[in-house]
């Protein structure tokens, strides 16, 4: 998986590393301004999926950053982040679970390992992503109390009126997970 900062028209860049590219979307900030065109920068990965029978590779923008928050792991400063990421090819956005570390010795790398997490963690992370996901929580439980209002208040189909309700208000626009 290769990352690199660029403007639209190619222009590579390093005046900016990809952590501060991350941090910079993770604060909703601009990255910066191509020296060559004037055009702003973005944060590209490039990727061959393992499992595509052509091995084609894939160009992705990052188009937001969330800051899990720096921790401590042993002596090196552990930053993880959720990477947003749309193919450029399709526009179908994913979530890429990524990290930096910088060690004792003060050399900085990353990689894609998924943090563990728990449920309210992730729940709390959607929410930083998308500021509706409360409201579409709220509609999805509400649709199934008027489902099981609807089967005269016979308990045991909680989850199935969950699922129904969850299907019927189901937006086209879903993020999926990069592995």
């Amino acid at each position: 998986m290769t990352s690199r900062i660029s403007c639209p028209n190619g222009h590579s860049t390093r005046t900016i590393s990809i952590w501060e590219a991350a941090v910079a979307l993770s604060e909703e900030r601009t990255i910066g301004v191509c020296k060559k065109c004037g055009d702003g920068l973005h944060y590209r990965i490039d990727h061959t999926h393992a499992n595509d029978p052509g091995a084609k590779e894939r160009g992705f923008i990052v188009t937001r950053a969330i800051r899990l928050g720096t921790r401590l792991a042993g002596d090196e400063d552990f930053d993880p982040f959720l990477l947003v990421l749309r193919d450029i090819e399709t526009g179908k956005e994913q979530i890429l679970p990524t990290f930096w570390v910088n060690g004792g010795n003060k050399a900085q790398r990353g990689g894609q390992l998924p943090p563990l997490l728990s449920l309210e963690e992730w729940k709390r992370l959607f929410r930083r992503l998308d500021s509706s996901f409360d409201e579409k929580e709220e509609r999805i439980r509400l649709r199934a109390y008027e489902l099981y209002e609807q089967r005269g208040r016979r308990d045991g189909s909680a989850l199935e009126d969950w699922l129904q309700a969850e299907a019927e208000l189901a937006e086209p626009h879903i993020l999926g997970v990069a592995a």
